[in-house]
């Protein structure tokens, strides 16, 4: 981690504290942590050594996103892992409540 990255940690450690003993409001905490993660994004230019980068927009993301918002591309939607989860919930669910049918027919 170079000097500039441990610069940026420092401050969102920092930006943390204040958002969570309610210094600052959740807007202004968002509207600062982009800021900083906009300018990490900044400093790690795409070069010709550095060729397996992900692009930050990519053809299936929305239309909405703008180009300044950094979020998307450092944070992927998690939709598959969470209806993956709701899915086997239910199944263990209902494997129980057939298990408890059953026994309670004998």
């Amino acid at each position: 981690m170079n000097e500039r990255e441990r610069h940026i940690n420092h401050s969102l450690h920092a930006l943390d504290d204040a958002h969570r003993l309610g210094r600052i409001s959740r807007e202004e905490y968002r509207s600062r942590r982009r800021h900083l993660l906009g300018a990490l994004l900044e400093s790690h230019v795409v070069t010709a050594r550095n060729v397996i980068v992900r692009q930050a927009v990519s053809s299936h993301e929305p239309a909405s996103v703008s180009d300044g918002d950094v979020l998307p591309g450092l944070f992927p939607p998690r939709h598959a892992a969470w209806k993956l989860i709701t899915v086997v919930v239910i199944g263990v669910l209902l494997c129980v409540l057939i298990l408890y049918w059953l026994l309670k027919m004998r």
